[in-house]
Order: C-alpha cells, then sequence, then structure tokens
C-alpha cells in the first residue's frame, strides 16, 4: 500500500530514497518551504509521510548532499538560494558555457601510460603512450561530475611533470603552454547508471541516473587530440545546444 504522498512500502526501493526523491522534486517546483525558505520540521515531515524520524532523517541527508538544503542546528532545514540544475553550455573550451561550478576541479588523477586503450586509440586515429587525466567538478563544494580525459603523449610531453599549470585549467595549460587551440568538439550524450568509482566519487547510489557526455576535439586541421568522457549527475545538469543550419540560414537553441 502506498500514502498520499505516492510512497509505497512494498517497492524494493528504500523508503528513505522514495522520500528523497518526493522531497526533491517538490523543492524544485519551490513547494514545501515557506516564505523564508524553511522546510517543515523533521518530525512534521515525518508523520506527513507516515515513517520513523529515523528515515526522514536520511531523506533529509539525501537532500542534503545534492546542495538542495542547508541545515542549521537549533533552526531547521533551509532551500539554498539557487536549487535549479547547472547550466552547462555545451560550446567549446574557453566559452562562457558552466554556471555555478567551483573554480579548479579537483585532480584526481594525472597518469602516463605506455599503450593507448583500442577504443580511444580508434577514435583518436593514434597509438603510442598517452595522458590520462581525471577530475572531478564541484558545486558549492559537493561533486556533480567526474572528467577522464585522454591525451596522446606526442602533442603535450611531460605534461605529467607539468600538470595543469596555467591557473590549474587544462584548456589555458594546452593553449599557453603546448600551443594547442580547439577547433570544433564532437559529442555524443546518453543516460547510463554509474560505475563503482562513478558511486564513491559523486557520493551517490547505483540507481542513480548519469547524464554522460562523450566528446572528442580536434585542432584546425581536422586532427583529434583529445577523447572526454564526463559523467554528470543527472538531475544536477541542464545542457543548452547551439545548433545552426548553415544551409538554410536558420539558428536556434535546443
Amino acid at each position: 500500500m502506498g500514502n498520499s504522498n505516492g510512497i509505497m512500502n512494498e517497492s524494493p526501493i528504500p523508503l528513505y530514497y522514495q522520500i528523497y526523491v518526493d522531497l526533491k522534486n517538490k523543492l524544485l517546483i519551490n513547494k514545501l518551504v515557506d516564505e523564508n525558505g524553511k522546510l517543515p520540521a523533521e518530525k512534521e515531515l515525518a508523520e506527513s509521510y507516515k515513517v520513523s524520524r529515523v528515515t526522514m532523517r536520511q531523506a533529509i541527508a539525501e537532500l542534503e548532499k545534492d546542495g538542495l538544503i542547508v541545515r542549521y542546528r537549533g533552526r531547521g532545514s533551509f532551500l539554498k538560494s539557487q536549487p535549479n540544475p547547472i547550466l552547462h553550455k555545451l560550446g567549446l573550451p574557453g566559452q562562457a558555457g558552466r554556471v555555478r561550478i567551483d573554480k579548479s576541479p579537483e585532480i584526481v588523477e594525472l597518469s602516463h601510460f605506455d599503450t593507448t586503450y583500442e577504443y580511444i586509440g580508434r577514435a583518436l586515429n593514434y597509438e603510442g603512450d598517452i595522458f590520462f587525466i581525471k577530475r572531478i567538478f564541484r558545486v558549492d563544494g559537493n561533486p556533480v561530475a567526474i572528467n577522464r580525459i585522454w591525451i596522446p603523449a606526442v602533442f603535450t610531453p611531460e605534461l605529467d611533470k607539468k600538470g595543469l599549470c596555467v591557473e590549474g585549467s587544462l584548456s589555458k595549460t594546452l593553449k599557453e603552454v603546448y600551443h594547442l587551440k580547439i577547433d570544433r568538439r564532437e559529442n555524443v550524450i546518453e543516460a547510463v547508471r554509474p560505475s563503482v568509482s562513478d558511486v564513491e566519487l559523486l557520493k551517490i547510489t547505483y540507481d542513480t541516473l548519469i547524464l554522460q557526455i562523450t566528446s572528442k576535439s580536434f585542432l584546425k586541421d581536422n586532427v583529434p587530440y583529445e577523447y572526454s568522457v564526463t559523467s554528470w549527475i543527472g538531475d544536477a545538469i541542464r545542457l543548452e545546444v547551439d545548433v545552426e543550419d548553415i544551409e538554410h540560414g536558420i539558428t536556434f537553441l535546443k
């Protein structure tokens, strides 16, 4: 049986997670909070959903982890001022594309490998040693995406020693140190389930939907030089894509 909030007790999905999803949906359409942005008390919410306070506390903790609310001891839980998904413009590096992303993504790994994965080698038309970079994008300190990048070592000698030495930025390092300037980028977008690594680094559950963007970047002479996979928490991002029909002179925003 379910209750008035649509929570199904017999569902295999944990109660706290069902409540978390329902609360999140209400918060994103500006329901549930009062004029000061305050959520109802934990006890009141637990009674409304007919669950224990322990279960409700778990659901509220998930909202806090997502960066939707902030909790103050003795005052309660409040909606953050910008709970909407991140706007990400699928453009070229250097364009004002990401909104609200913390500066200087955390570099989890920067490694040099002697061989290239076969599928990446095909995508880059390259065989040989390669650099791998793994980064975490955050908003207000909370992880929202994992960015994995492969760059042939022939383009970026000693990248593992120099690091992202220009303001911690990959695009600026490639441009200013290695004189590599992106001319165009191909993107493939798909919805996937998170990997074990995604769950651990993004602090999510296995049933969280991931929006995965696989990109291939090219130099002006149409030479591919970078392959990347960015895994975004699905409900944390909204993509904006500019599409231009050159033949018919039509430009629109999707």
